[in-house]
Order: structure tokens, then sequence, then C-alpha cells
């Protein structure tokens, strides 16, 4: 008969260390665990993991990882990947009012008072939307006060959180598994950006060094208990990983890639100006190569992703062979291939407020490939604002603001880029995934600005194939209940 049982307080390299024993003897996990200890696990890993290249044994090791009080700017690379898990701190659901913020160490007097006016703002729209809903949506009789209430206020923060600047600071939990996190910090160390390299070695630091946050042993404490010196010992493991993670390096052929991309782009795709922005627009790929030369250069530019594979596909194939070359010359041994070679059969071409894009970032059966957030895209209006006759004073606010924020330095704009500031990304899935994404994304109870693109998502899906679009069960954008939670 089968055995099944859960683990609890293993710490994630003698977990990773026990399962992996299941290739290699016919013990139980129970008895295996039993017998082994910190050092065993990382002799272990040391000779299996490094030295034999058995990379899928960090799949079993998983950590969970705070990352608290980073930039809204940073949290959308710190998630960026495909088997990331996790949550951030929501706009909906907690106010901002005078929030803290991060300040990069050159920015000067300028950028403080830039941020504090955002704020200010958010918190007079956030009164303003509270007023404006409440005005045009009595409480049912058969509604609680208190849900009313904290209702209402969720659909107004819906709205207030286009002044969010992206320096305003949040917090996010995650869980993934070693190899995961080890390309993470890898990513996060090669980043241009001070702040994500900060994070990239805080986290290296957090796993492989630092004691973790041990809940049974601060409830110990916390009750004034007694334990005994050998079962101290027991419960205090030391840090996480302290063994797969420890030779987690800026991911320098990424970095590399990028740039010499972005010099290949600036050559090819230079003479073409920037275009107005479609909300959506799906592509099926061509070549293989083709689609992946395409998001290797639509990362690097500011077009259109439809734009970007046109050039591309009439470039000759000297000149793709040439680019492909250059893609992999510096691919060290253990470096994976570039994320364009990633490839799903709908290609989404999203341009959307950043408040918008941070809720479907969360998505995992995806591929994304994200272009720089560029000033030149502009600002997204709250529906809500031009419906209730508002939006004229919020565009000479933020108009105001931009105006002010250009005479700043380049890499200090997009902190003070708010939320409602549009970015342009590719999202890669296949057709079950985007019908999760419309389902859920269209629904009554979201934001209005991802119900809108859901839609809209639907509609490209219909033009390409409506035998399969008509079964997706999506909400119309029209059918919609501001009381609906």
């Amino acid at each position: 008969m089968a055995r099944i049982y859960t683990l609890s307080n293993v710490p994630p390299e003698v977990s990773a260390y026990g399962m992996a024993k299941y290739s290699r003897s016919s013990a139980s996990m129970r008895d295996t665990l039993l017998e082994l200890s910190q050092q065993k696990a990382e002799q272990f890993l040391n000779t299996f993991y490094f030295a034999y290249g058995h990379a899928s044994i960090a799949d079993l090791a998983h950590v969970a990882l705070a990352v608290e009080d980073i930039s809204i700017l940073a949290a959308m690379d710190v998630v960026d990947e495909p088997l990331w898990d996790g949550q951030e701190r929501s706009t909906r659901y907690q106010t901002f009012h005078d929030a803290p913020y991060y300040r990069p160490a050159e920015a000067p007097p300028d950028f403080d008072g830039l941020a504090r006016s955002l704020f200010a703002q958010y918190r007079s729209l956030t009164d303003d939307a509270y007023e404006a809903y409440a005005d045009r949506h009595p409480k049912p009789a058969a509604m609680a006060e208190g849900v009313y209430r904290r209702t209402l206020r969720a659909r107004a923060f819906d709205v207030a959180r286009y002044l969010l600047p992206l320096a305003t600071l949040t917090s996010l939990g995650q869980v993934t598994n070693a190899r995961v996190l080890e390309q993470q910090i890898a990513r996060l160390l090669a980043s241009p950006w001070p702040e994500l390299q900060a994070i990239g070695a805080e986290m290296k630091q957090a796993a492989t060094v630092a004691a973790p946050f041990d809940l049974l042993s601060e409830r110990l404490q916390r009750a004034g208990l007694r334990v005994p010196d050998e079962v101290r010992a027991e419960l205090e493991t030391g840090p996480s990983v302290p063994t797969l993670l420890k030779h987690a390096e800026p991911a320098r052929f990424l970095a590399n890639v990028r740039t010499a991309m972005r010099a290949i782009a600036a050559e090819v795709l230079g003479s073409w100006p920037v275009e107005p922005p479609d909300l959506v627009r799906c592509h099926r790929p061509g070549s293989d190569q083709d689609t992946a030369l395409s998001l290797l250069l639509y990362r690097e530019s500011a077009l259109p992703f439809g734009r970007v594979a046109a050039v591309v596909a009439d470039l000759p194939p000297a000149v793709k062979r040439e680019i492909l070359e250059t893609a992999f010359q510096q691919r060290g041994p253990h470096d994976a291939w570039p994320s364009a070679f990633r490839q799903a059969p709908l290609l989404f071409d999203l341009t959307v407020d950043i408040g918008a894009f941070r809720d479907l970032n969360r998505h995992r059966r995806l591929f994304k490939t994200m272009q720089e957030i560029s000033p030149d895209l502009g600002y997204a209006v709250p529906e809500p604002l031009t419906e209730w006759g508002r939006d004229a004073g919020y565009r000479s606010r933020l108009d105001a603001h931009y105006a002010k924020l250009s005479a700043l330095a380049a890499s200090l704009q997009p902190y003070l880029l708010p939320l409602a500031h549009r970015r342009r990304a590719l999202f890669a899935m296949d057709w079950a995934e985007a019908a999760y994404l419309i389902e859920l994304r269209s629904k009554s109870s979201g934001h209005f600005s991802y119900r809108r693109l859901a839609n809209a998502m639907h509609q490209e899906l219909t033009r390409l194939d409506p035998a399969l679009a008509r079964h997706i069960r999506v909400t119309p954008y029209h059918d919609f209940n501001p009381l609906e939670r």
C-alpha cells in the first residue's frame, strides 16, 4: 500500500538532498532525513550539484524569501521570472498615503519635491474618487456598512494608484526553488540599475550567509520557554541554502547580449519613428529564427513588435546569421540561452499603464519581453475620471509633473514616473493561458484597466480564430458592478 506524508521543519538543502537520494538509495524519505545533517547535505551537493552538474537537484530546494522596502520600479524586475511564485503589496487594499520611497544616492532636492507632490495628489484623488463612487452608487440595503466602505475604498484606490510614483517602497514575498533563485540573483547582479544590484547582493546574503527567521524559535522565545541547548542546536540549522547559491555571480552573458542587441537595434531600427501604440495587437510567430531575432531587437527598441518583425523578415539571410552569432558568441559553459528563444504560438504586444502591467506581471504560464520604460509613451487617464468629467485637472497636474521631470537626469526619471505611465511589453503564451488570463482579468470585480485589456485580447483572438475564441468565457467590459468584490 502506498505511503504518503508531508515534511515539516526540514531545511531546504536537506530536503533537496533527501529527495535526490531516491535515485541513489532504497531508503525511505523518513529514514534518510533522520540520518542527515546539514554537513552531509553540503558534501552531497558539492559532489553531485557542482562536480557532476546535476542541476535538477536545486529544483528540490525551495526557499521562502521576504524582499521588503524596495521600489515599485525594482519590484517589476525582481518578479520577472517565469517560475516565480509570490505576492506583492496591493495598491487596491493598502493605502500609500505619505509612503516612504526609494531615493537614489545622486538625487537632487528636486527629486523629493516631485515625489511628495505625487503623493499629495494621490491622497487627494483617493478622497475625490471615493466621494464620486459614493454619489453614484448608494449602499444597497442588504450590504453591510463596513463592506460597502471597504468596497468603495478599493475602487477609489484603483483610480488613485495612477498617481503613485515608481519610487514608492513596496514589499513582496516569494517562494522559488534554488535554481530559479540563483538565476534571479545572477540577473539582478548584472543589472545596470544600482538598486537592483544591491537587491541581488542582499538576496544572496540572506540565502547563503544570514540565519533565517525561525518562526518556531521566535515563538518559544516570546513564550519564555527554556529550550535545552541540544534541542536549540537542532533547531538552529543555519542559512537556508549555503551551498547551492554560493557561486551565484552576475549574469554577464545576458547583459552582454542586451548591450550588443541595443547597438544592432539602433542600426537596423533607428530610422523608424516611434509609432502610436495599440492597446493590444496579437501576432502569430514567423519562423523560429525570425521570431527570436525580433524578440531580441524588440526589447532594445521602442517600436511595436509588428514593425520590428517586418524589418527582421526583410533582412538578408547573412545579416540574420550575423546577429545570431553575435547573440551567442560570449556564451559561457553554464549560460542558458537568451529568453528570446522561449516561444509560444500567440504573441500579444501590449501597451498598458504600469499599474495594469504589475497585475499582469504575476501571470506565470507565459514569457515576457519588456521594453525599457520610456517617457515617450506618455500616461493613461483613469476611465472613471473621464466619465465623471474630472479628467482635465488630472491631465494638467501630470503635464506639469512631466515638464519638471524632464529637467532631472535620465537615470532618475523612471523613479518619478507615475503608475499611470504606459509601457510596452510582449506576452507570449498558448491558447489555454490566454483563455485563463482573459477569463480571470475580464471579471467585473477586476480593475477597469486590465478588464479593458482582457476584452481587447479576446477581440484579437476572435480576429485570428473565431472558432477557438468563442469558447473563452469573457465578461464583456460593460458588464460591470462597482460594488462587486
